[in-house]
């Protein structure tokens, strides 16, 4: 006997299509049975975010609790969690006439380019302060790792920029901003912006993180903001200038 929910007919058919092309017992978005509330709700809610970040739920879909409930074929209540969760997250937000709206982030990737920068500017000045011998090491053991690698590695390549700028964060001993900064990190630089990149583009990157690191080691807390604030706003022209992808 099928068991599986059926989809209010209320819902909006085109909706109810997106929905059931993006869940499935053999994709990520299968939610295993005996899982806690609480942990379930996490687990939605992060899928539904990586889900609307990466673009593979697009702006605009409605998304309608008892229709993911159905889909996921869990109760309504860690979907209602998860989605509340969102709310809070700015990526979605509440109709009028019930369910919620996937909002467009591509619009505002010139503004959380902005507060990155302004984020990460003054980690990299907390962190020229407060940095140890042994973070120096690490970061210099990256940049030969970055330098070693072909550049059509973009996983890797994307990896390793983060661990680059993970460890100045870390480096900066303050909680609160690497609370704040992690809030953004699906923003991040990932393998699929790095097709957007040329061997020029990747050289000056690694360029950056260099001189960075070097005012790092001179506890050089203005220069280190600067460069890192410098670094953020050639990432930002690169992403937002038009032009094809490279393949890798």
């Amino acid at each position: 006997m099928n068991r599986t929910p059926q989809v209010p007919a209320t819902a909006s058919a085109d909706s109810a299509k997106d929905l059931a092309a993006m869940v499935d017992a053999n994709t990520p978005w299968f939610v295993p049975r005996g899982v806690p509330v609480a942990r379930m709700a996490d687990q939605i809610y992060r899928r539904l975010r990586t889900a609307i970040l990466s673009g593979e739920i697009p702006a605009r879909t409605r998304l309608v609790e008892l229709e993911v409930a159905a889909r996921l074929q869990v109760s309504r209540t860690p979907v209602r969690e998860a989605i509340s969760r969102l709310v809070s997250d700015l990526l979605v937000t509440p109709m009028t006439y019930g369910g919620v709206e996937v909002v467009d982030t591509a619009e505002e990737q010139g503004d959380i380019f902005v507060i990155r920068e302004a984020l990460e500017g003054t980690a990299a000045r907390l962190a020229a302060e407060r940095i140890t011998d042994a973070e120096l090491q690490a970061l210099d053991q990256v940049l030969e790792d970055s330098k070693a690698l072909p550049l059509d590695a973009l996983a890797e390549r994307a990896e390793l920029n983060d661990r680059f700028h993970t460890l100045i964060l870390k480096a900066a001993r303050s909680q609160r901003l690497i609370q704040m900064v992690e809030g953004f990190r699906e923003f991040f630089i990932d393998e699929v912006k790095l097709m957007r990149y040329t061997q020029r583009d990747t050289q000056t990157a690694l360029k950056h993180h260099q001189e960075i690191v070097e005012a790092l080691r001179a506890h050089d807390a203005k220069r280190a903001e600067r460069l890192a604030r410098n670094h953020l706003e050639h990432s930002k022209a690169r992403l937002q200038k038009p032009g094809k992808r490279r393949r890798p």
